[in-house]
Order: C-alpha cells, then sequence, then structure tokens
C-alpha cells in the first residue's frame, strides 16, 4: 500500500501532532449570528454545550482541535477513517440535544485529506483554504467531503455510504472539486442545492491558481462592500487588484441574491462601449431605440447585485460617468471596480491594495517563519510549480527574502521571478534582478499582453500619462528611498512649474498609482516601486537627461546635509536624526554618482563632510570620507581638504581607532595653518585632543581641548562644549583628578540634558566607570557601567551598547564573575559584528580569551584556543597601527602572565603565533566555542 493509503487504513505512526498526508475537519454552526442577536444568554449555554459536544468527539477519535473561531472548529486527524468517526459520532450526539432555547442548532461539516504546513501546534497552506471553502458551500447538519476524502474513506470505510453531488466551483475560484455528501440512516440526508459557484448567479472567471497571502485584505474589501456602495480598489499595476476583486466577489456572493458579475474594460479602446461591455455579464441585447446604458438601468433597477467592473484607468472618465448612472438608477446596485487611480464619483470608498508582506530582515528566520509572509509564500508556491526539485531551505531564505523585497512584494512580478526557476538558481536569479525587465517576462500566454512583463505593464501606465507628468516621472526616479515635496522641487522644478504646478503634478502621480505617498511621518515623504523606478530610469536615460538631472540631485542634497550640518547644535537629537535619517538613500545615491567617474568630486567631498555627522553610518561614512580625500587635488579648496581630515578623524574616534583619529586631526591642524579659520581650527583641536587623551596622553590632550573649549563657548555651540567637556572630564580622571572629573562631566551631563542629547548620557556614564576602574574601584565602575547599559537598552541605542558591553565585561572579569562577563561579551560581540567596529571586536574577542585563561574550570582545550585568539588580536591590533588602551591592556598582561603559567612559556608563545595566521571569520568561529 502507498503512504495515503496505510494512512486512510490507520496505519501511520502517531507521535505528536498529526503530520503528512492527514485529515481536515472544518465545522460551523449555520445561522449562529441570527440565534446571538435574538438571545445571547441562550445561545451561549448552547453554544458552551456544542463545544463540549465537539471536543469529546473529536478526541475520542484520536484528533486535534488546532483553532476555534466563534462556535467554529478546526481539528486534524491522522487518517481519514479516524475524521469520519469523530463526524458521525458528533452529528448524532448534536441532534440528540434539546437546542429548543435557540431554536436548534444545525451544524455544517466538511473534510478534506491533504498536507500542510504545521508551525506552533496550528496549520497552514492551500489544503487548509480548501476545505474552508468546501464547508462554505454546505448547510446545516450536512456533512461534505472532497474528491481526495472521498477515495481514501471507500479504502478504510466501505461499509460507509456518500452521495455523489458531482463538480461545483469553489469560492476559491480555482479549479472544480468534485464534492461527496456523507450519508448514515439516522441523521438527515436531503439538503437545498450546495452553495458554490457553479449554483449561485455570477459569471466569475476561473482562476488556475490559488490566492495567496491576501486574507487580510480579503477581509477588509469585504466588510467594505458590505458598508458601501461603491469601492475602488486602487494600485500599482500588477499589485493584484483584479484577483482580490475577484476573490472579494466570491466570498459576497450570499449576500446579493441576483448574483456578482464581472466586467472587464481592459481591452475596451472605445469609450462608448462600457455600457455594452457591462451588458454582455448580462447577455442583453442591444436595441436601436434604446441607449444600452438605459437598458442596463432598466435590467438592473429592482436587482440586488454586485457588479465588478476590471481595469477602468484608461477610460477613467467614462467609467465614472457610467457606473455613477448605474448606482443613481438601480439603488439596489453595488459596484466593486478596480483602477490604477480613483474614479472620483460622490460616495467612492477608495481602497489601496498593498504590496504582499515581506520581512523586513531575514536574519534568523527560518524557512517556517518565512512562509508566513506573503510575498514568500507566493514566490515558493510558484516556484515550486516551475520546478519540483526546488525546496525553501533555511540557507535560501535569505535570498528569497531578498529577492520579494526587491521586487516591493508586488505578486505579479514576484510570480515572473519564481518561473524562472526552472531554469535558475534562486542565487543566480537574484544576482539577475538588476536586469529585471529582461528577467521578469515570460507570463502567462493567455492574459493581456501588458500582464505578460513587466515592462508592459509599465507602459500601460506611462502611455496614459500626460507629457508634463511623463517629465516628472522621469526625474523623480534619480531619488532612491523616499523624498520630500521641498526635494522633489529643489530637483525636478524649472522656470516652468512652480511649486503648486509640483505638487499637482506629483498629486496625479499618487492618484494613478506610480508613486506611494506615506503620511505616517512628521512630512509626507513619496517613493516610487524599485521596479516603477528602475523603468522610469532608463526613461530617463534614453532622453539623455541623467546626468543634468543627477547633477541637481547631488546639490540638493549637499543643501540638506549642510542645513542639517547648521542646525546639528541647536536641535534636539532626536528631532535632527529623524530628519536625516529619512534621506540617507538619497545621500548615498548623490555621493556616489558625485564621488564615480562622470560626478563632480567637490560634491561629493561637501557631501562626506556632511554624512560624518550620521553615526548611525560611521564605517559607511569613513568609506565615503577615504574616498573624498583621494580626489583631493591643487584645486580643492583649503578649507574643504581640513573638514575632511576632521571628518575621517571623528569617524576613526568613533570606531575606537584613537591613532588613526590623531593623524587626520594632524593633518587638518597642518592645513589650517596656512588656511586659517577659527570653526574648522576648534573641531580639529577637539579631535586631536580627543585622540590623544583616548591614547593614554591627558597631558598633551587637554591643552588643546581647552583651547577648542573657549572658542565654542564664544560661539554658544552648546553640543560642542558638552562634547569638549566630555573629554576634558576623561583627561582629568585619567591623571587622578576625579573630582575635577566629575564636575567637569556634571556640566556636561547637564548641556546634553538641556539640548535634547540625552541619548549622549550613557557615554558619560561610560566615561565614569572607565575612570573609577583606573583608579581601582571596580565595584563602581560596574554600578556606572550597569546603569549606562540600561540607559541605552532604554533609548535603543547600540553604539552606546558597543562601548558599554565590552567594558563591562572587562571589569566583570577582574570581579572573577565570569558568566556575567560571557553573556555581555557575547551581545558585545554580535553588535560589533554586525557594525563592522573592528577594533570592538578585537576587544570583545580578547575578553572571551580572558574567560577562558582565568577561570579554573576551563579545559586544556579551552586554554589553548584562548591562547590563539590572543595571538590573533596581537597581530590584527599591529596590522591595523592600533594600541590597547588602558583597561585592555591591564587585561592583556593578566592573561599572558596566566596562559604562560598554565600553558608553559613555549607552547603558549607556539599557539600565539598560531593565532596570528587566522582569518577574523576564524577567530569569531573559534570564540563561539568558548561562548
Amino acid at each position: 500500500m502507498d503512504a495515503a493509503v496505510s494512512a486512510a487504513a490507520g496505519g501511520a505512526t502517531r507521535t505528536g501532532l498529526p503530520s503528512g498526508n492527514v485529515a481536515f475537519l472544518f465545522t460551523d454552526i449555520e445561522g449562529s449570528t441570527v440565534r446571538w442577536d435574538r438571545d445571547a444568554p441562550a445561545m451561549t449555554q448552547a453554544v458552551r454545550r456544542h463545544d463540549a459536544i465537539m471536543r469529546t468527539a473529536i478526541a475520542a477519535h484520536d484528533g486535534h482541535v488546532f483553532k476555534t473561531i466563534g462556535d467554529a472548529f478546526c481539528a486534524v486527524f491522522w487518517t481519514i477513517a479516524d475524521g469520519v468517526s469523530a463526524v458521525l459520532d458528533a452529528q448524532r450526539t448534536l441532534a440528540q440535544e434539546d437546542f429548543g432555547a435557540v431554536d436548534g442548532i444545525r451544524v455544517r461539516m466538511a473534510l478534506h485529506v491533504g498536507t500542510s504546513d504545521e508551525r506552533d501546534g496550528d496549520y497552514f497552506g492551500p489544503t487548509l483554504n480548501r476545505v474552508a471553502r468546501l464547508l462554505a458551500i454546505g448547510h446545516g447538519q450536512q456533512v461534505l467531503l472532497s474528491t481526495a476524502a472521498a477515495e481514501l474513506l471507500a479504502l478504510a470505510m466501505p461499509d460507509i455510504a456518500l452521495r455523489d453531488m458531482g463538480e461545483h466551483r469553489l469560492k476559491d475560484l480555482t479549479a472544480a472539486e468534485h464534492v461527496f455528501q456523507l450519508l448514515a440512516d439516522d441523521l438527515p440526508t436531503e439538503f437545498p442545492k450546495l452553495k458554490s459557484l457553479s449554483v449561485l448567479n455570477n459569471n466569475l472567471p476561473q482562476q488556475l491558481t490559488s490566492l495567496v497571502g491576501r486574507d487580510r485584505e480579503i477581509t477588509e474589501i469585504r466588510a467594505l462592500v458590505d458598508k458601501h456602495r461603491l469601492v475602488t480598489l486602487s494600485g500599482s499595476g500588477g499589485v493584484g487588484k483584479t484577483r482580490c476583486a475577484l476573490q472579494a466577489g466570491a466570498e459576497a456572493l450570499d449576500g446579493f441574491s441576483d448574483g456578482v458579475w464581472f466586467a472587464d474594460l481592459a481591452p475596451l479602446t472605445d469609450a462608448s462601449l462600457i455600457a455594452n461591455v457591462i451588458a454582455e455579464a448580462f447577455e442583453l441585447q442591444e436595441q436601436p431605440d434604446q441607449p444600452m446604458l438605459a437598458a442596463l438601468v432598466a435590467h438592473l433597477k429592482h436587482k440586488q447585485t454586485l457588479l465588478i467592473i476590471d481595469n477602468c484607468e484608461h477610460l477613467v472618465h467614462d467609467a465614472s460617468k457610467t457606473i455613477d448612472a448605474l448606482l443613481r438608477g438601480c439603488p439596489k446596485v453595488s459596484v466593486l471596480a478596480t483602477s490604477r487611480e480613483a474614479l472620483a464619483i460622490h460616495g467612492e470608498t477608495l481602497y489601496r491594495m498593498p504590496s504582499l508582506a515581506t520581512p523586513g530582515s531575514s536574519r534568523g528566520l527560518t524557512a517556517e517563519r518565512a512562509l508566513s509572509f506573503g510575498a514568500v509564500a507566493l514566490f515558493n508556491g510558484r516556484a515550486g510549480s516551475a520546478n519540483p526539485n526546488y525546496r525553501l531551505t533555511d540557507e535560501l531564505v535569505p535570498v528569497v527574502c531578498d529577492i520579494c523585497r526587491r521586487l516591493d512584494g508586488i505578486p505579479l512580478a514576484i510570480e515572473l521571478a519564481a518561473a524562472r526557476v526552472k531554469v535558475l538558481s534562486v542565487p543566480s536569479l537574484a544576482q539577475r534582478l538588476d536586469e529585471r525587465f529582461k528577467i521578469l517576462t515570460g507570463g502567462s500566454r493567455t492574459a493581456l499582453p501588458r500582464q505578460q512583463t513587466m515592462r508592459a505593464l509599465i507602459d500601460w501606465s506611462y502611455d496614459l500619462l500626460t507629457e508634463r507628468e511623463k517629465e516628472l516621472f522621469r526625474f523623480i526616479s534619480i531619488f532612491s528611498g523616499s523624498f520630500a515635496l521641498d526635494a522633489a522641487t529643489s530637483v525636478c522644478a524649472d522656470k516652468d512649474i512652480d511649486d503648486i504646478e509640483m505638487l499637482d503634478l506629483l498629486t496625479s502621480l499618487v492618484d494613478k498609482s506610480l508613486v506611494q505617498a506615506d503620511d505616517t511621518g512628521h512630512d509626507v515623504r513619496y517613493r516610487m516601486l524599485e521596479s516603477t523606478r528602475q523603468y522610469a530610469r532608463e526613461k530617463l536615460v534614453e532622453r539623455g537627461e541623467a546626468d543634468a538631472i543627477a547633477r541637481r540631485h547631488a546639490e540638493a542634497y549637499v543643501a540638506i546635509s549642510e542645513e542639517l550640518d547648521r542646525g546639528w547644535d541647536t536641535m534636539p537629537d532626536r528631532d535632527w536624526l529623524a530628519r536625516a535619517e529619512p534621506e540617507m538613500e538619497n545621500w548615498r545615491a548623490a555621493i556616489a554618482w558625485a564621488l564615480g567617474s562622470d560626478g563632480e568630486s567637490t560634491i561629493g567631498q561637501r557631501l562626506a563632510v556632511g554624512l560624518c555627522w550620521l553615526e548611525f553610518a560611521r564605517v559607511e561614512g569613513r568609506r565615503y570620507v577615504r574616498t573624498g580625500l583621494e580626489k583631493v587635488t591643487d584645486q580643492t579648496p583649503p578649507h574643504l581638504v581640513a573638514d575632511l581630515h576632521i571628518a575621517a578623524s571623528k569617524l576613526d574616534s568613533l570606531l575606537l581607532s584613537f591613532k588613526s583619529s590623531l593623524g587626520a586631526a594632524q593633518r587638518a591642524l597642518d592645513v589650517l595653518e596656512a588656511s586659517p579659520d577659527a570653526g574648522l581650527l576648534a573641531n580639529a583641536q577637539l579631535c586631536a585632543g580627543r585622540a590623544l587623551v583616548c591614547l593614554g596622553r591627558p597631558s598633551e590632550g587637554e591643552p588643546m581641548l581647552q583651547s577648542a573649549l573657549t572658542t565654542f563657548r564664544a560661539a554658544g555651540l552648546e553640543k560642542a562644549i558638552a562634547n569638549t567637556l566630555f573629554s576634558i572630564g576623561y583627561a582629568c580622571a585619567l591623571k587622578g583628578d576625579m573630582p575635577s572629573a566629575r564636575e567637569v562631566l556634571r556640566e556636561a551631563a547637564a548641556i546634553y540634558d538641556r539640548t535634547g542629547a540625552e541619548e549622549r548620557l550613557p557615554a558619560v556614564l561610560t566615561l565614569l566607570a572607565e575612570a573609577e576602574f583606573r583608579t581601582g574601584d571596580t565595584q563602581t565602575a560596574v554600578m556606572l557601567a550597569t546603569r549606562g547599559l540600561a540607559a541605552s537598552r532604554t533609548i535603543k541605542n547600540p553604539m552606546n551598547l558597543m562601548n558599554l558591553l565590552p567594558n563591562l565585561a572587562a571589569y566583570l572579569i577582574t570581579l572573577s564573575k565570569y558568566d556575567e562577563a560571557r553573556s555581555h561579551a557575547r551581545e558585545a560581540l554580535v553588535l560589533a559584528r554586525d557594525e563592522q567596529a573592528e577594533m570592538t571586536v578585537m576587544f570583545t574577542l580578547q575578553h572571551l580569551a580572558a574567560i577562558a585563561a582565568l577561570r579554573d574550570d576551563e579545559s586544556l582545550e579551552e586554554r589553548s584556543r584562548a591562547a590563539q585568539l590572543i595571538g590573533f588580536v596581537n597581530a590584527r591590533l599591529q596590522a591595523l597601527d592600533a594600541q590597547r588602551e588602558h583597561t585592555e591592556q591591564q587585561e592583556y598582561e593578566a592573561v599572558s602572565a596566566a596562559l604562560g603559567a598554565r600553558l608553559g612559556a613555549p607552547r603558549f608563545e607556539e599557539l600565539v603565533r598560531e593565532g596570528a595566521l587566522w582569518t577574523p571569520d576564524r577567530a569569531i568561529d573559534e570564540a563561539q566555542a568558548i561562548l
């Protein structure tokens, strides 16, 4: 026997929840809403008894209830025989109960067999959708079975009688299902006709594939159709407006006694024939003495009907007039329309179709979890159809998620991409998405031509635009990510387009679903879907407009950067970041152009200087600054050169590369000696002084800091004053002058608090903790670092965490609290690796080595690994021309002494040499073993 027959006969191995090819039972009470409205207390008692009966019957046959929704039950059984036995027990017991208080309870049931995905005790997948659709066509006390369930039941329980109900189209709109009714002598056998699409009035076209990832949207659309007579689904091409309209219409069939009727305007080019196309659904014939619209109104005047009118956008004005006439003349008619822009009719309710859900991040996401996102589930299903050998694994999840994100969760784009899995591996497909208009072709030959390729889909929308709209559409393709109206005006407006017309044109593109508007933040921001942007960018290049627009874009973002730079000292940090962060993608695009072969270096250098203030992008910012410095020539303004060196020094300091920071600051000072500028000089002195202090040379650094402080106080630059005081406080602590350190740091903290820079307060605690540790008060250092850690978690600042966690680990190691130290070091290593903070990685690896070296219960293998890690850290610090800070140097000396004593000096030195040859990835992997 094959596996399915074995399962039907009861031969499955029963451990845990049912899995494999299993039987699903869905049930619900017919007409329960009316009964609840009529007598809620009585219904409460009746449903409580109903639930007890259902649970008893299911449990008696080894079934598992995995979900209840109101009075509906969802259960799974190992075999169809178990499921049918439970159904018979339940229906017989229910029939014997006295539910007269609520005018009887009649439960409809449906059984289907198939596979599904089990997650956290729940089940998901097309099999579940199918049994739900099967249940929906039944009546109270009726039990329906799918073909799969009926065939297995005939093998397992040949004496059970079934009635062949014929083929029926279910409300999922896919292929018809051959339906069977379970018969039993002591249960009702005669019922009204099944409520399937095959019986109810409609002309809804059959769909070849199931609808994936749209449960929430269908529920929302259904609710709108129930409340409003005109609902328009709008959205970009390929987002699934038609498919969702059809599904919502199928779900709504029970509510429209005269049916749901579909009319597609896409092939139509003559607007005068709109009424004729709608009339075709009702087989109305044109009469010579009566306009078709009048005949249509007369036919529908007293009918309760839902019209689904698809693809209105290219005839939007005439379609609006026709729909308005129908709604005015036919009081029981409702319309569900699809259009890339609103119909603008009184009483219209607009529903903007969202893209399918995609994971924000695939880090740590399993295949099982990824499939809960609609975009991934759709790709997975269609790829599996294209290539039977395809399977979503945990290793493939990041690649598939990346594909779905880059395709903006657009269903048509995902389906076209998934079809390529027939001939391309998933990683190869991802690599080729930059050529998406070549890759995203080959859609269904029976689909409209504009739905067979992504290019044709967007061509359709582009060709409907006015010339001014086309121009703006091309120009805004220069933006990456989102953009504000002011930026669009700066880049795209000219002498012929003023601010008001710019807003009107942009609004029109939003209305036509070519641009998305996001008003969830402080200001409205606009963005294009990536496929749309690439299409528009191609048009921009074809017209020879790309270079000029790229220059205007870069110049606009230099202005934004420099405006933010000027506002840094006066704006609260959170407000400043809220203004800066959304512009990051556009800064990246602008600087890539400006520092590229066709750009203008000076613009790129100015952008690089501005970006150095973005502490959340410190590694990236350092790369831009270094590229800017490489492009310095004799023609570069000296003050810009100095600014670049200051930016490099600042970023190196943030990345704990203090020796490099000092060198960059000194180069800025050298430039300023020949070209003085008081403000730049103070910033260069701050950078140099801070680096000297952090390198353990406070007596050299403090005079420079005091000079910078004088300049900043004279200019009234409070945040700059606080930052300088911060470094002076550290210098005082290093010199052992703790009273002065505390006084200076209290002033810095007060300024941070007053200026809305409270996120920097943990940094003050970090510095104080380090100062206390250096003076030998480790307990106080731990207390201060712990407070700083708690504050950093509250404000969710990963940079503060990255500084505090390694320090706290070092302090705890000194106190022999190795388990706590290990926990902090583990977290620090993950953060530092993700942020590419190499110095923090090095120090954290050393802390982990120290734990293995110093605790008494570590094995010889772990101590040997610790020695190798020390060797790796030594080699990397030498390669980076960097050195350990005081805390790390003190720890290093203790670890080296301990390992030398426990391993023997020759063996320790040999292991150090071995570790020096490791790669960073190897070192981190070895450290994981200590974790």
